[in-house]
C-alpha cells in the first residue's frame, strides 16, 4: 500500500490544529537532537499524533508483505555518513490526504535531521583527529627537539672521552650542560671533586650524600637503577657491575633539573665509571707489585699514594687514624692473634689495615685503625677468643693525614712496652694518657717533655703570658711545700686568703683536682721539669 491509498470514509480524518503543531515542534526539536537514536525515537514519539501509525517492529519482517488489511509504507533514511535507515510504517487504515501530506513532511524533517546530525558528528570527528594529529605532531617534534639535543650532549662526553679526560674534567663538564653545581664523592663519602658554585656555601661543613641516612639512600637509588633526587640534590651512582665506586649529584636547590639535566648526569656517570674503574684497577695492580699498605704506612709514605692505594683496597684513610700494637705474650703466636683480630673485625662489621711478622716487629701485631675506634672492645674481643693471657695493647696518638701514621706506630709502641714493664702488665695503654711515664721512659725526648709540660700546665703558662700573672710559679711553690698553705703563704709573701683565691683559679684554669695523688705528682714533676728547661734551679 501507498500513501495515496483511499481512506476509510467512516471516519474523520482531517487533522487537529494542535496535532500539527505538535509534529512541526518534533520536526524542530529533531534537528537539536545529537544522534541518531534520539532523532528516530521522535520519530515514534510523533506517528501516533497524525493518527493510529506506529513502525512496526524489525522482528515481523521476513522480506514478503503479510496478507493482511493493515496499511504499511517502507521509508529508507540515508544520512550520507553511516549505514541507511530503513523503516515500515503501519496503520490499521490508509492515511487521508492530509495526513499523508504530514507523514511525508515528518519523514522529510527526520531524514533531513539525520543528515545534520551525521554531518555535526562527521565535523566533531575529524576536528577530534586533527587534534590529535596536531598533538602527535607536536609531540612527534618536541621528541625530535630532545633527541638532538641528547645528541648534543653524547658527542660532547664523546669528545670529552676521546681526549682522556679525568674526574674532574668530567665535572666541569657536566656544570657546562645542566648549569648545575656537581659534586663527586668516593665510595665512603668524601668530596672528591666539586664544580660550579656550592649554593650551601663555604663556611658550612659538607654534608655527604643521604648523611645519616646515607646507606638507605644508596640502596634506593641502586634498586631503581636511575638518578633518584635526595633533598637538594639528584644521586647517580658511580658503578659499573655491583661494585660502588662513587656518587655524582647535582646539586639543585631549586628543583630546576629538566630530563636532559638527568640525561647528562647518566651519561657522565657511565664515562666517570669507565675512569675510576680504570684508576682503580691501576692501584690494585700497585698494590699487589709493592709492599703490603699496612707496612708502607707505618714505614712513612705521601698522603696521595696512600689514599689511592686504600681506595683501591675499600679503606676509608680519609678519617682520622690511629695505630694499635698487640703482644699477647711468649706462648701466643702473632699468627693466632691477627686471625683472633680479624674474626673480631668480621663481627663488628669494621676494618684495618693489619700488619705483622718481619714487616715492622717480630711478634708482635700492628693496626692501622679509625681513630674512633673503642680500643677497650677489640681488648675484651680479643681476651675472648684467645684467652685471659698477658695481653697488652699500645694505642698511639691520633692522626689526620697518613704521612703521620709513622709516629703514631712510634707512640704506640711505647705505651706497649712501658705497659708489659709495670707492675699491671696486661690491657689497653694509650699514649696520650701515660702521664709522667712518657718522660721516664727511656727513649723520651727533649719534645717529650715539654709536651708534657704543655699537657699538665698549659692553661696556666697561657694565663700568665696573658695577664702577667704568677700562677705557674704558686701552684709550684704549693707543690714544693707538701700543700701546706701556711708555708706556702709565707714563701710567696703572701696573705693566706691571697692564696687561696689563687689556687682557686690554679684548680678552674686547670680543671685539675689537687686532692689525687697522681695529678699532683704529675703536676709536680711538669713544674720542675719547666724549670730545668728554663735553664732554673728546682727547689
Amino acid at each position: 500500500m501507498d500513501l495515496d491509498a483511499a481512506p476509510d470514509p467512516r471516519v474523520d480524518h482531517t487533522p487537529r490544529a494542535t496535532n500539527l503543531s505538535a509534529v512541526l515542534a518534533v520536526t524542530a526539536h529533531m534537528h537539536d537532537c545529537g544522534n541518531r537514536d534520539e532523532i528516530l525515537t521522535l520519530l515514534a514519539e510523533a506517528l501516533p499524533e497524525l493518527g493510529p501509525f506506529s513502525i512496526e517492529p524489525v522482528t515481523v519482517l521476513t522480506g514478503e508483505v503479510p496478507d493482511d488489511d493493515v496499511w504499511r509504507h517502507r521509508v529508507l533514511l540515508d544520512d550520507s555518513w553511516s549505514r541507511p535507515v530503513s523503516l515500515t510504517l503501519r496503520a490499521d487504515y490508509p492515511p487521508t490526504p492530509v495526513q499523508a501530506t504530514l507523514l511525508e513532511l515528518l519523514i522529510q524533517h527526520t531524514g533531513s535531521a539525520l543528515r545534520a546530525a551525521s554531518l555535526r558528528s562527521r565535523a566533531a570527528t575529524q576536528e577530534r583527529q586533527l587534534r590529535e594529529a596536531t598533538g602527535e605532531i607536536t609531540a612527534i617534534g618536541t621528541r625530535a627537539a630532545q633527541l638532538e639535543e641528547e645528541a648534543k650532549i653524547h658527542r660532547t662526553f664523546g669528545r670529552l672521552a676521546a681526549t682522556g679526560a679525568d674526574e674532574t674534567a668530567i665535572a666541569e663538564t657536566l656544570h657546562q650542560v645542566t648549569g648545575l653545581a656537581v659534586g663527586i664523592e668516593d665510595a665512603f663519602g668524601n668530596l672528591r671533586v666539586r664544580s660550579g658554585p656550592d649554593p650551601s656555601g663555604p663556611a658550612l661543613r659538607y654534608r655527604k650524600v643521604g648523611g645519616g641516612n646515607r646507606v638507605d639512600v644508596l640502596r634506593r637509588a641502586a634498586m631503581e637503577g636511575r638518578p633518584l633526587r635526595d633533598d637538594n640534590r639528584i644521586v647517580q651512582l658511580v658503578r659499573p657491575g655491583q661494585t660502588l665506586l662513587g656518587v655524582l649529584y647535582l646539586s639543585d636547590p631549586d628543583h630546576k633539573a629538566t630530563d636532559l639535566d638527568t640525561f647528562a648526569l647518566e651519561h657522565a656517570a657511565t664515562m666517570l665509571a669507565v675512569d675510576m674503574a680504570h684508576r682503580r684497577a691501576l692501584a690494585e695492580t700497585e698494590a699487589r707489585l709493592s709492599r703490603d699498605l699496612g707496612a708502607d704506612l707505618l714505614a712513612g709514605t705521601d698522603d696521595d699514594s696512600a689514599y689511592s692505594r686504600a681506595d683501591a683496597l675499600g679503606y676509608d684513610l680519609h678519617t682520622p687514624q690511629r695505630v694499635l700494637v698487640v703482644h699477647w705474650g711468649p706462648d701466643t703466636s702473632v699468627e693466632t692473634v691477627t686471625e683472633a683480630f680479624r674474626r673480631h673485625l668480621t663481627a663488628t662489621d669494621s676494618s684495618a689495615l693489619l700488619v705483622h711478622g718481619n714487616e715492622h716487629r717480630t711478634g708482635v701485631l700492628a693496626a692501622v685503625m679509625d681513630a674512633k675506634t673503642d680500643v677497650n672492645t677489640v681488648f675484651a674481643a680479643l681476651e675472648k677468643s684467645l684467652g685471659p693471657a698477658v695481653g697488652v695493647v699500645g694505642v698511639g696518638s691520633e692522626c689526620t693525614s697518613p704521612s703521620t701514621l709513622p709516629e703514631s706506630y712510634t707512640h704506640a709502641m711505647r705505651a706497649l712496652e712501658i705497659r708489659k714493664q709495670s707492675l699491671s702488665p696486661r690491657g689497653v695503654a694509650l699514649f696520650d694518657e701515660l702521664g709522667v711515664y712518657r718522660i721516664l721512659d727511656s727513649h723520651s725526648s727533649t719534645g717529650d717533655v715539654e709536651a708534657f709540660v704543655q699537657e699538665w700546665l698549659g692553661p696556666l703558662l697561657d694565663y700568665d703570658r696573658e695577664h702577667r700573672s704568677t700562677m705557674t710559679a704558686t701552684l709550684a711553690q704549693y707543690l714544693e711545700c707538701g700543700g701546706k698553705y701556711d708555708e706556702t703563704a709565707q714563701a710567696l709573701r703572701i696573705h693566706r686568703s691571697t692564696l687561696r683565691y689563687r689556687m682557686s683559679r690554679i684548680h678552674e684554669l686547670t680543671g685539675r683536682d689537687l686532692r689525687s695523688v697522681d695529678t699532683r705528682l704529675n703536676l709536680h714533676l711538669a713544674s720542675r721539669a719547666l724549670q730545668v728547661l728554663a735553664g732554673g734551679a728546682p727547689g
